[in-house]
C-alpha cells in the first residue's frame, strides 16, 4: 500500500483525566495515510479511551489531535467507528442497517455492492436477530465502508467471535484494506490479531507509548511463521515487562 511522506493522523501532547486519574499522559503520535496501526495494552491501559479521542467522541483534557491537518474537535465524516458488539438496529433489516446515513437512491444501491463484498448480498433482507456474531459483524463493517472513511477505527471488533471466524474476519478487513485504502486504527487485546494485522504495533502502558514496532512482514501472514512467532513473543515481553528482547530476523 502506497504510503504518503505527510503525516495523515497527529496526535501532539495528548493527555486525558478523568478526574484525578489520568489516562493518556502526554502522547504524540503520528500515523501516515494508508497505515493499518495496531492498539495493544493491559486492560485498563487507554486503549479505548484513544480510540473514543480519535472518533471525537471525546475530548482530550491536554494537548490535540489532527485530522488531515485538521484539529479533532467532534465527531467527523472522514472517520467511521466499528464497536465489538456491532450495534446493529434489531428493527432494521440488514440492508437498512448498512444504508444508514445515506439518502440518495444510488447511495443506498451502494449499501447492497458492500454488503456482497462483505459476503452477505444472500442476507440482505433478514433481520440482525437471525445472524450469526461473525455475520452481524460483517454488517457492521459493510455499514462503517458504505460512507468510504478515510480513517477506520476498530475497538476490539473480533472478541467476542470463536477462533474460525476471527480468522476468516482478519482476511476480509485486511483484502478490504488493500482494495480501499483507508487508515484503520485497531484496539485490541490479541497479540497475534495485532500482528496478523498491521503495518505498526503500539504498546500502551500506563497510558504511554512503550513500544512503537513496524512489521515488515508480507501478507498473509502465518502463525506459524518463526518471524511472526518471535515478533509476537517480543511484544508480549515489552508487555509483561520483560527487559529481554528477541532478535528478529529480516
Amino acid at each position: 500500500m502506497n504510503q504518503g511522506s505527510q503525516a495523515f493522523l497527529e496526535l501532539s501532547d495528548l493527555g486525558k483525566s478523568f478526574g484525578n486519574k489520568q489516562v493518556l499522559k502526554q502522547m504524540d503520535l503520528t500515523v501516515e495515510k494508508g497505515e493499518f496501526v495496531a492498539v495493544v495494552g493491559k486492560s485498563g491501559c487507554g486503549k479505548s479511551t484513544l480510540l473514543r479521542i480519535l472518533a471525537g467522541l471525546e475530548k482530550p483534557t491536554d494537548g490535540e489531535v489532527r485530522l488531515d491537518g485538521e484539529t479533532v474537535k467532534g465527531q467527523n465524516k472522514k472517520v467511521k467507528i466499528m464497536f465489538q458488539d456491532g450495534r446493529l438496529l434489531p428493527w432494521k433489516k440488514v440492508k437498512d442497517n448498512v444504508a444508514l446515513g445515506l439518502k440518495k437512491e444510488e447511495e443506498k444501491k451502494e449499501a447492497l455492492q458492500m454488503l456482497h463484498q462483505v459476503g452477505l448480498s444472500d442476507r440482505a433482507d433478514e433481520w440482525p436477530a437471525v445472524l450469526s456474531g461473525g455475520q452481524k459483524q460483517r454488517v457492521a463493517l459493510a455499514r462503517a465502508l458504505v460512507h468510504h472513511p478515510e480513517l477506520l477505527l476498530l475497538d476490539e471488533p473480533l472478541g467476542a467471535l470463536d477462533a474460525l471466524t476471527r480468522l476468516e474476519m482478519h482476511e476480509l478487513i485486511r483484502n478490504l484494506w488493500e482494495e480501499k485504502e483507508f487508515t484503520a486504527v485497531l484496539v485490541t487485546h490479541d497479540v497475534e490479531e495485532a500482528v496478523a494485522l498491521a503495518t505498526r504495533v503500539i504498546l500502551i502502558d500506563d497510558g504511554e507509548i512503550a513500544l512503537n514496532q513496524t512489521i515488515k512482514m508480507p501478507f498473509p501472514r502465518k502463525k506459524d511463521n518463526p518471524i511472526f512467532a518471535k515478533t509476537v513473543t517480543n511484544i508480549l515481553n515489552h508487555i509483561m515487562g520483560r527487559n529481554s528482547e528477541l532478535k528478529l530476523t529480516r
